[in-house]
């Protein structure tokens, strides 16, 4: 890693509604995010260098999705870097924007992402076949099937009880009627003790709810530019990695950081973590508030385990204890979670998280507020956890 001569700083950005109508098109989607941030944070189109945008829609049915893009959001000529890495690829664009800043070649940076709600694929069909992949790439599992297994060996490997899956799935929920931009802001909030039983009705509400089509946007601006858009930004800081994208090499990797793990472990968010630990100039011990990306409560856990909050295997302590909570050193998901925030895929798995954080170390969210917030970290992941991105910021000035 060479020396980093420039600070990336966040002005802000903006997520579309839960339950946007169903007939819009990706290129809609795209505007309305693209537009409603650049309002926001008083930033001229004209003033734009590049735009990063991750997207996950079958409606781009050709190879050049980067011009498309530029079209639809009406800034060409100005580049377009496209990116198709899955739920966790806007951490992969903002990776694009926070480079093309810190190295001085761009000023402004808009980082975005989509995903139309599939009517068509739903995620409990994907397979080795229907998605579009090589045939043995989920060694012939969806990923509920995936998912499945791995909850159940990392419950096996370290006696996790279905107490501490409630109480993943109870937080996120009491967070998420206090966040009007989540899924489940107006539904009524579950018992804790419906949430810790033992069966299918649970089990559901114990995972990621479907957002449906979700578009954000955010900017990034260079250090010394920022204080002409607003007198709160946030230092950005990001760092990604890749793991076996086959399910059977998660044991035994031979490579140093992978080998002595397995599928109750996440070493690719562990490599992450370590070098966006050490960009940013913190420990794990620094961190004040915490946004994982959960399609499952256990899932959440191994997060918050391989980012250092608790000790592997020691997620569910962690939880039991009310480490979620307000009150707590670090509160966890407190936007929502993918329980409740629900799941977006490419449109708001990574950014949900990021700009939750944002709106906590500037003070802005209201009951779910985090006292005297001034680092969070952010975790999403793509495809199995064959991609995990950590966003570290910290307070500016």
């Amino acid at each position: 890693m060479g020396k980093i001569t420039r600070k990336v700083m966040m002005i802000g950005g903006s997520i579309t509604p839960p339950n946007i109508p169903m007939d819009w098109t990706w290129r809609q989607m795209a505007a309305e995010a693209f537009w409603n941030t650049l309002k926001n944070c008083g930033v001229a189109m004209k003033d734009i260098d590049l735009v990063a945008c991750n997207y996950n829609d079958r409606a781009i049915a050709d190879s050049s999705p980067g011009p498309q893009i530029a079209d639809a959001l009406g800034i060409l000529p100005k580049p377009v870097v496209p990116i198709a890495n899955a739920c966790a690829g806007n951490g992969i664009a903002s990776y694009v924007a926070w480079n093309a800043i810190a190295s001085g070649r761009c000023d402004i940076v808009v980082s975005m992402g989509f995903a139309r709600s599939d009517n068509y694929d739903a995620m409990e069909a994907m397979n080795s076949q229907g998605n579009y992949v090589d045939y043995d790439f989920m060694l012939g599992m969806t990923h509920i099937n995936y998912g499945s297994m791995r909850d159940a060996y990392y419950r096996q490997k370290y006696q996790v009880p279905l107490e501490a899956a409630g109480q993943w799935a109870y937080q996120c929920n009491w967070y998420a009627r206090r966040n009007p931009l989540a899924a489940n802001y107006n539904k009524p909030m579950p018992e804790l003790e419906d949430l810790c039983q033992d069966n299918i009705d649970a089990e559901r509400d114990r995972q990621a709810t479907n957002r449906g089509g979700v578009a954000s946007a955010m900017i990034f601006v260079g250090e010394e530019i920022a204080h002409q858009f607003t007198d709160k930004p946030v230092l950005f800081d990001v760092a990604y990695a890749f793991r076996p994208p086959y399910i059977g090499n998660f044991f035994n990797y031979p490579i140093e950081e992978m080998k002595d793990y397995d599928l109750a472990e996440l070493p690719g968010l562990m490599i992450a973590a370590k070098e966006g630990y050490q960009i940013a100039g913190i420990t794990p011990k620094d961190v004040d508030v915490v946004q994982v990306h959960d399609l499952t409560a256990y899932e959440g856990m191994m997060a918050i385990e391989a980012i250092g909050i608790s000790e592997i295997g020691k997620g569910k302590d962690y939880i039991l204890s009310g480490g979620m909570s307000l009150d707590s050193k670090c509160p966890i998901n407190t936007y929502g979670g993918g329980p409740a925030f629900g799941h977006g895929s490419a449109g708001s798995d990574f950014q949900a998280g990021l700009l939750e954080n944002f709106w906590q170390i500037r003070g802005e969210c209201d009951e779910r507020q985090v006292k005297d917030a001034r680092i969070g970290v952010n975790t999403s992941y793509g495809t199995h956890h064959s991609l995990d991105v950590i966003g570290i910021l910290q307070k500016g000035w």
